[in-house]
């Protein structure tokens, strides 16, 4: 049992030093609350949380079924549109617009609820993160879950729960004066580059089907 247990900690501490990592979900993170503060990047974090369940679930049922099937790849285009939509969003507009936006009231920032939905929408149209759950949990569920009935259950737990920690936790940290500093001051440089990023994430995502 002592094993188990020690598989889900090792798992939980690997997805939150993953969400380092490039990829949609860290820059929709990060940008946001380097933009809109903590609580921002924890309704976002919070949204592709959720999704992250659905997705854990998915895999603990099915495994890599779904992308398996003839039809994921249209996934992947509902993927990839999404990600282009959110690159369009994050990039920044005309300098007066953006002066604007930047002086606006704080009341006229994104709602949570929103947030949230968009971060839920990033995270579960980003099939590669049910690869990514298929790779941290197909083999410890083959080692543990017949010898213990609990084991699949406590695996998605931590996985939700290292999930959620880890973008409480990254978006405290991102709204240490020095970091927050440089954003800014390059405020237009900085969101043009997780445009960019995002943008190439969803040209990426077509790039395997496109072969086939």
């Amino acid at each position: 049992m002592s094993e188990a247990i020690l598989s889900l900690v090792s798992i939980g501490a690997l997805l939150i030093v993953s969400q380092l990592s490039p990829g949609p979900d860290v820059f929709f993170v990060f940008r946001t609350a380097l933009a809109q503060g903590k609580r921002a990047g924890y309704a976002v974090g919070a949204g592709i949380t959720l999704g992250f369940f659905l997705q854990t679930l998915a895999v603990c049922a099915a495994g890599s079924w779904v992308m398996q099937q003839s039809w994921s790849y249209w996934v992947l285009v509902a993927a990839s549109c999404w990600l282009l939509y959110l690159a369009w969003k994050i990039m920044p507009k005309r300098p007066q617009t953006q002066q604007v936006q930047l002086n606006a009231p704080q009341g006229t920032k994104a709602p949570l609820p929103a947030l949230m939905w968009q971060g839920f929408l990033c995270n579960i149209l980003n099939p590669k993160c049910t690869l990514f759950i298929c790779g941290l949990a197909l083999g410890p569920l083959q080692l543990y879950a017949a010898q213990h009935t609990w084991y699949t259950f406590a695996l998605v737990l931590s996985l939700q729960i290292a999930s959620l920690g880890g973008w409480v936790l990254w978006s405290t940290l991102l709204q240490w004066q020095p970091i927050r500093g440089v954003y800014l001051r390059h405020t237009r440089s900085i969101d043009t580059i997780f445009s960019l990023l995002l943008a190439i994430f969803a040209i990426l995502l077509l790039l395997p089907g496109s072969s086939n």
